[in-house]
């Protein structure tokens, strides 16, 4: 499944062409057929009208901006497990949940906007984000060589709004309320906390490096609340967990992240 980026990768406006996109997500995974090409998808989704009322050229981004680099790029694509888990389970928090993860892999400025930018911010009781200020922190990665060229005033301040809107969508922050938008508490479900943990142990994590992987902090987890989330749903369906001291050690259930998938189909998590 699509992995987290390299160290530092550069900024890139690519918010501006895709929001949270959570329904239309949905309704992608439902019609996409395993193995479909990004283009055949663009042109069935286009011809059929499958995303409703949107226009041809917001179809195209839909499926090139937001499908496509979220949940088809990358050594180990999340389109068809996904897929699978929204066929068992059906609708609910976890999926929104998900598409925030892999959003976030896709696009590091909305990664770092939560992980960096909206974790500050909380840290220091400012429980609320805004254009201005994010469009600072902008500034401060332009100016420490983030960006492959100079960004205009207008396009930072596009992107700001951009991730803001996403991270009202994904439930991170409140409503725009004239101009702010207030940080809310954020806690992943369980079935999603599942499925990261099993994607990280199967694409060679340690136990250690897996409650430390930089991924939790999409969802506002640092390592103290990820071992506590882990060992909240320990048990034989899963996996089981072991600490002493600074070490953990997690003992899998699941052999393959299919089977995994099978048992995250039939059991209900906290």
């Amino acid at each position: 499944m699509n992995g987290p980026l390299g160290c530092n990768p550069r900024y890139t406006a690519r918010a501006i062409k895709a929001t949270g996109l959570v329904e239309e997500t949905k309704a992608l995974l439902r019609v996409w057929t395993p193995g479909e090409s990004t283009a055949d998808l663009r042109r069935r989704v286009r011809e059929q009208a499958l995303l409703g009322k949107a226009t041809a050229s917001r179809s195209d981004d839909v499926v090139a901006h937001a499908f496509n680099q979220r949940f088809l790029g990358g050594e180990h694509p999340a389109a068809q497990p996904l897929k699978r888990l929204l066929q068992a389970k059906g609708n609910g928090r976890w999926f929104t949940d998900l598409c925030l993860l892999y959003a976030a892999r896709a696009d590091v400025v909305l990664r770092e906007s939560i992980s960096v930018y909206a974790a500050d911010r909380r840290a220091t009781g400012r429980d609320y984000v805004e254009t201005p200020s994010l469009v600072r922190f902008l500034e401060d990665q332009e100016a420490a060589g983030r960006m492959a060229r100079p960004w205009t005033a207008g396009v930072k301040t596009s992107v700001a709004q951009h991730v803001l809107r996403q991270l009202t969508e994904f439930g991170l922050a409140g409503p725009n309320r004239r101009g702010v938008r207030e940080l809310l508490p954020f806690t992943p479900t369980g079935l999603a906390v599942a499925w990261l943990a099993h994607d990280l142990h199967f694409t060679g994590h340690s136990d250690s490096r897996l409650l430390s992987h930089p991924d939790w902090q999409t969802w506002t987890l640092d390592e103290a609340r990820t071992r506590e989330r882990i060992a909240h749903l320990a048990g034989p369906a899963l996996w089981e967990i072991q600490a002493a001291g600074s070490v953990t050690q997690i003992t899998w259930a699941c052999p393959s992240m299919a089977e995994a998938l099978d048992v995250l189909a039939r059991i209900e998590l906290p």
